[in-house]
This record gives structure tokens, C-alpha cells and sequence, in this order.
């Protein structure tokens, strides 16, 4: 007679169910729930409250990194910002800062340019850089097209990560399997991305494949992932029990090496 599941394997099924559709069906995650318990397995409770691993230390790395390993974390994988105010950069403190004054006044409110105060500063502001022949508009238009330039490039790759053997902590999101084992997935920051929360931005979504398989019994189980980043946009249909989603991401990475996320 079997024995009746603990609260860990009753976890187990209630993650397990959230998987895709055509991975598993609620008899597969029951039977896979019973054998978690019966070899002596503690699956994750789905009901814990996962890692934040968004914000990872580099310090929080495995003691068996592979040598020229980079580790990184999230923020790593966006592109680098360029100050919107890099145009006044050769300017005398004196005038950067009449600039500033009249950016804060372009980029005002109505209301807030009724203040007497606020009128006068920029008065102020715009005599100053007139007497030192400073082009205004020149480098307002300037600091428009940086600002234009980091918001298309911050939904893009980092480029200088590229071809680098990187380490990276997140979250599986299964596309693919080979009997019990994840060989395919989708790897984000957040612990149930693109399922239970929103999807993340495409730069923040990696692309993983991974032959040997993976191990899997929950979205909220954290992983380290091993491997050569590259660009390539990928998009991918994740189909769950409570609708469809089209996934895109901005890497892919065939992984060396998964593990099971520990800070060590």
C-alpha cells in the first residue's frame, strides 16, 4: 500500500503541474511526486520564497569554477549606459551646470515652470550660456540622440560579453525533454518568469541548451549555468496549463555545466 505524500512531494506535484503541457501530464507529475518521496528526494516547496538572484554577488560563486570562467550576474547581460549628459562633458563646471538647469526646465512640468524661483534660475542659466557662446540646442539635440541611441541598445546583447566562458545563477524555464531530464530551457532571473510573473526583457532571457539533461522538479529551484554566451535571438512558445506565451530571448549558450545553485 502506498504511503500517503508528505508536504514536500504535495510541493513537488503542485510545481510539477505548472510544467508544459506536452512535458507532463498530472498522472506523470503525480507518479514523479510518489518517486521523489520513495528514494529519500526533498523536492523545493513552491510555496518558499525563492532567491532573488538578480542582484547576485560575484562572491557567492562555487568553489569548482572552471579556470578563465567569468562569473556574472543579470545586470551584466544589459548593455552599458551612456550619461544622457556626455555632451556637456567639455564644458566649464560653471556652464555644465547652467546646462543642467536648463534641461531640468525643458524636461518641467507646466505647473512647476509657474515657480518665480525656477524662472529666475533658468533666466539666469540661458544669459550665462549666451554670454559664452555655448550652442544650446546643438547639445540638446546631441543628448536626444544618446538618449534615443540607450534605449535601443539597452534591449540589446552586451557586447562585450560575447564569446566569454561566463557563469550564471538563475531559473529554468523547460522547453525540451529526454524522458525525466530538462535538456532544453529557457534561463531568467526570476523564479517562475514568463509563467507566474511577467516576462522579463529579451536581454535578461538566455537561451540554454543542454544534451546531458538536467534534472528538474521544480520553477522554483535555482541553477548555475556554465558556457560560451553568444547573441542570437531566439523566440520560443512556452505553452502552460494557464495559457500561451512567445518567449524571445537575446542569448543562447550550450551549457558545459549545471548545477544546483548554492552561495557557499
Amino acid at each position: 500500500m502506498n504511503k500517503p505524500l508528505s508536504v514536500f512531494a504535495i510541493g513537488a506535484l503542485l510545481a510539477l503541474i505548472s510544467l508544459p503541457v506536452a512535458a507532463q501530464s498530472v498522472e506523470q507529475a503525480w507518479q514523479s511526486a510518489i518517486a521523489g518521496q520513495q528514494h529519500g528526494g526533498v523536492p523545493i516547496d513552491p510555496l518558499a520564497t525563492p532567491l532573488d538572484l538578480t542582484r547576485t554577488p560575484v562572491s557567492a560563486s562555487p568553489p569548482n569554477l572552471s579556470t578563465g570562467v567569468r562569473v556574472i550576474g543579470w545586470p551584466d547581460l544589459r548593455p552599458a549606459h551612456v550619461p544622457s549628459e556626455t555632451p556637456f562633458d567639455d564644458l566649464r563646471p560653471f556652464l555644465r551646470d547652467a546646462m543642467r538647469i536648463h534641461v531640468e526646465w525643458r524636461t518641467s512640468t507646466p505647473r512647476e515652470r509657474e515657480d518665480t524661483v525656477f524662472i529666475e534660475r533658468h533666466e539666469a542659466a540661458l544669459t550665462l550660456l549666451s554670454m559664452h557662446q555655448v550652442d544650446v540646442e546643438g547639445l540638446m539635440k546631441e543628448r536626444r540622440k544618446i538618449i534615443a541611441q540607450n534605449g535601443k541598445a539597452g534591449r540589446g546583447p552586451n557586447l562585450e560579453l560575447l564569446g566569454q566562458s561566463i557563469r550564471l545563477p538563475g531559473y529554468v524555464v523547460p522547453l525540451a525533454f529526454d524522458e525525466t531530464k530538462v535538456t532544453e530551457f529557457l534561463f531568467v532571473p526570476v523564479a517562475g518568469a514568463c509563467v507566474h510573473t511577467p516576462t522579463p526583457p529579451a536581454n535578461q532571457i538566455v537561451h540554454v541548451t543542454y544534451p546531458q539533461g538536467v534534472a528538474f522538479s521544480s520553477i522554483f529551484e535555482a541553477f548555475w549555468i556554465e558556457g560560451e554566451l553568444v547573441a542570437e535571438d531566439t523566440r520560443s512558445d512556452v505553452l502552460f496549463y494557464d495559457g500561451a506565451s512567445n518567449v524571445e530571448a537575446r542569448y543562447r549558450l550550450t551549457a558545459k555545466a549545471v548545477e544546483v545553485y548554492k552561495t557557499w
